[in-house]
């Protein structure tokens, strides 16, 4: 191709692609635009970086489990949790008017908060289990 032939192209920008998402993300770029996840070694070594990328590890065991041992766990460290605010509303239920409210209120938001983990992670994980199998079939 002559030199006039490559004036005429566009000039294309290099993106860096996530390897978790696949999308585009500008070269300098710590984190994905789109799922957050870390791109650079910096992201996993600079320290208030290195939170954002563990929590995109938790994000992850939440939102897309892929085995069924990280549902196990879910379900172990939110079911503990639950049982933990159950206990607390069961045991405080005689102490009074005030601490029963607060109990009440502190351990039904654990038990709704940890029911609500178990749920999402689970159903995430029969979903994507479901469209693995249809996507092989």
């Amino acid at each position: 191709m002559s030199s006039d032939a490559h004036r005429h192209l566009p000039e294309l920008d290099e993106k860096q692609l996530c390897t978790s998402c696949t999308a585009a993300n500008e070269p300098a770029a710590n984190f994905c635009v789109k799922c957050g996840a870390p791109l650079s070694s910096f992201a996993m070594i600079a320290p208030f970086e290195r939170l954002f990328a563990e929590g995109f590890i938790y994000r992850q065991a939440a939102e897309r489990p892929r085995k069924v041992i990280v549902v196990l766990g879910v379900w172990l460290i939110f079911g503990t949790m639950a049982s933990g605010g159950l206990m607390s509303i069961v045991l405080c239920s005689g102490l009074g008017f005030w601490a029963t409210i607060t109990a009440v209120l502190t351990g039904g938001a654990v038990i709704l908060f940890s029911l609500a983990m178990i749920w999402k992670s689970t159903r995430n994980y029969l979903v994507r289990k479901n469209n693995d199998e249809r996507s092989d079939a």
